[in-house]
């Protein structure tokens, strides 16, 4: 959110310092409107694209997420939101809280399918255009984790560590193919019942429009990601099942060694929920539970994904 603010606010001090137009800057864009078959690209005709601009040198590619400071903490993996989430014995009303910490989390999505996006030559147009969708609503999941932390007066910068440790894995050990198989496995476990119709259930149950609008978009986007991913990741695969054996396989590779952080002195892996749980419980009203405050499982010996829900029934 504050990002936008200060997006905005240096567009409008831009606009207001420029006296005159640039005309071979206008020039240029149109060129490149005009390649483009128009602004809705239906014009019949088009000129050759003009040489490359910003992009005439090259950029290195690094593979390795790169956040501000806002982001402390980037390798702790002390909450475990999925066993939070998921356990139908505790209460909706603070599950919210861990709905908001899961969609500011997906950041790290649109930090692996770049990569992905970068790295894979030789596809069609369509291919760019269908990722760089899913790209864009990833993000838009991480804006309303943050959105909803605003709603619940949660500043999360300073309370909820938001880790890059899934993108950090994939970028920097597995090929593009495999980590689209990582990102169809997850998202094909998002599709039963206990995957996203459950969240959009558990933010009816907690009374929360907003969070309930918010999950009713993630789940539409999700079965969108779902047909994504079998165009352009299963239709490479031998099968849809080898797709999704192949996509597990690869995210067990991942080597995410949470102790070795630990002793490296990276993270603690603290526990942030109860301090959290305690001061929305303070601020909001909600009636304070001890059984939810005690909440101490992490990723210690779990991966971030819904395969012990599914197996568990």
């Amino acid at each position: 959110l504050a990002d936008l603010r200060a997006a905005g606010q240096q567009a409008a001090r831009a606009l207001a310092a420029v006296a005159a137009p640039d005309q071979a800057w206008l020039a240029l864009v149109a060129q490149a409107l005009d390649a483009a078959h128009g602004l809705d690209g239906t014009a019949a005709d088009a000129p050759p694209c003009p040489e490359a601009h910003f992009s005439r040198t090259p950029r290195p590619f690094d593979p390795v997420p790169r956040r501000d400071a806002r982001f402390a903490d980037p390798f702790n993996m002390g909450v475990n939101a999925e066993a939070f989430l998921y356990d139908t014995t505790l209460p909706a009303e603070p599950k919210l809280l861990m709905l908001a910490y899961k969609r500011l989390r997906e950041i790290d999505v649109p930090e692996m399918m770049a990569t992905i996006i970068v790295e894979t030559t030789g596809k069609p147009w369509a291919y760019r255009r269908d990722m760089t969708r899913q790209l864009w609503d990833e993000a838009r999941h991480a804006m309303m984790g943050e959105v909803l932390f605003a709603a619940l007066g949660v500043d999360w910068p300073a309370r909820v560590p938001i880790n890059f440790t899934w993108s950090l894995g994939l970028n920097t050990q597995l090929t593009p193919l495999d980590r689209h198989a990582v990102l169809y496995f997850i998202e094909q476990g998002l599709m039963p019942r206990h995957g996203k119709r459950y969240e959009w259930e558990v933010a009816q149950a907690a009374g929360s429009p907003l969070a309930a609008n918010f999950q009713d978009y993630d789940w539409a986007d999700e079965v969108l990601h779902a047909r994504i991913g079998k165009q352009w990741y299963v239709s490479a695969m031998p099968s849809h099942t080898e797709a999704l054996r192949h996509g597990d396989r690869c995210w067990s590779a991942v080597l995410i060694d949470w102790s070795a952080w630990q002793r490296e002195g990276r993270t603690a892996h603290q526990n942030w929920w109860p301090a959290l749980y305690a001061d929305t419980c303070a601020r909001l009203g909600w009636t304070y539970d001890a059984r939810v405050a005690s909440f101490s499982t992490s990723y210690a010996d779990q991966r971030a994904d819904l395969r012990a829900v599914s197996q568990s029934g």
